[in-house]
């Protein structure tokens, strides 16, 4: 069926359904209805759909009272009934949203919609009912600008970034994908190029000394480092880093690199590494290891190869930030994984579930393709 291109919609605190809304049935004009407390949400959500080339128009709205809200209701019947129209009824409280619909149920050529993005779905209740697939529609981008955020800068944009990562893929993958046996020394390797970057004065010393003679897996690691040229070993205890940029990707930079490995290899709708955003209204920035959007929502990954489970604070402190910051960039759609070289505790996992964040840790981060695929395909 043919769908009217001009929208209705209530500006609220979870735009991203009208969004969707409108850039899958392809809107060329969007009525964004305001409530005095609304107003900042308005704002994103017309700034992401003009980014899109669609006309918007935001209009107050008093709720201030039950008469108030069918009045301005009534009002918007008056003024939009006569033209065939797109009523998005997700957002805003529900008296408002009953008030809208009741007052332009009579309209001339009224659509009817709800988006039903726990099913990945556009239900119609007028002009019959129907309902539709939901389109993967948004970017990274969009998601941000009609949360409130714009991107400042990310390392997947970085053509230098991807290129020393795709040369040193191989050491990269290695370790993920051995994470399971390479777990224990992870911690060593970490702590080691920790001390070759964190000296005073900001000094580089390449030169570290591990307590002893590596064993198991860690020295064929060790030997496909220094064939890629991002440290020396000497077979037995001494490791001196190439340069501070092969420090720091022991550091953990290399988790990051075996994300972004592995989204490239599923290619999602859209990705960011080493995320940074800016809210517009308060200037205030934020960063993320990893932003993912596929299916209109957005996953936030932190990547973490030092050890948890030793300060209860911090590690708590890190597991209600990435909550925090998920919340904020992508609505009640955003999910959240906390990604560890090492394994952690239950402790930190049982907090971890209370806020509603997924772990991968230990050996379970050699199973984030399937992770990955899974958040993609929701049911």
């Amino acid at each position: 069926m043919n769908r009217p291109t001009v929208h209705l919609c209530v500006a609220t605190g979870q735009n991203i359904p009208n969004l969707i809304a409108a850039l899958q049935l392809g809107a060329t004009h969007v009525i964004i209805f305001e409530t005095k407390d609304m107003h900042g949400q308005a704002s994103n959500l017309k700034r992401a759909l003009c980014a899109h080339g669609i006309e918007v128009d935001c209009v107050p709205f008093d709720d201030s009272t039950p008469e108030a809200t069918r009045k301005s209701a009534e009002s918007a019947a008056v003024k939009y009934g006569e033209q065939a129209i797109v009523l998005n009824a997700t957002g805003g409280h529900k008296l408002m949203t009953l008030a809208l619909a009741s007052e332009m149920r009579l309209a001339d050529h009224l659509h009817l919609l709800y988006v039903e993005t726990r099913h990945n779905r556009l239900d119609w209740l007028q002009p019959a009912p129907e309902t539709e697939p939901m389109d993967n529609v948004l970017s990274l981008d969009d998601v941000l600008m009609v949360q409130g955020y714009e991107r400042v800068s990310d390392n997947r944009r970085d053509v230098s970034w991807q290129s020393c990562a795709q040369e040193r893929g191989e050491v990269t993958r290695k370790m993920g994908d051995g994470a399971d046996e390479l777990g224990p020394f992870f911690g060593v390797l970490n702590n080691l190029a920790g001390k070759a970057i964190d000296g005073d004065n900001n000094a580089f010393r390449p030169q570290q000394k591990l307590d002893y003679a590596p064993g198991g897996q860690a020295p064929g690691l060790l030997r496909a480092a220094a064939n890629h040229n991002l440290l020396v070993w000497d077979n037995k205890t001494e490791i001196v880093f190439q340069s501070r940029e092969a420090a720091a990707y022991f550091h953990g930079g290399w988790l990051e690199e075996y994300a972004w490995l592995k989204l490239s290899g599923i290619k999602p709708k859209d990705w960011a590494v080493n995320l940074r955003v800016r809210e517009v209204a308060s200037g205030a920035e934020n960063e993320c290891d990893i932003a993912v959007v596929h299916a209109n929502r957005l996953l936030i990954i932190e990547c973490k190869t030092g050890a948890f489970g030793r300060r209860d604070a911090k590690d708590a402190d890190i597991v209600y930030k990435l909550s925090q910051l998920s919340g904020k960039l992508g609505g009640s759609l955003g999910k959240k994984l906390l990604l560890s070289a090492r394994s952690i505790k239950d402790a930190v996992r049982d907090r971890a579930r209370s806020y509603g964040v997924d772990i991968m840790a230990g050996d379970e981060v050699k199973r984030l393709v399937a992770y990955l695929s899974a958040w993609a395909t929701p049911e």
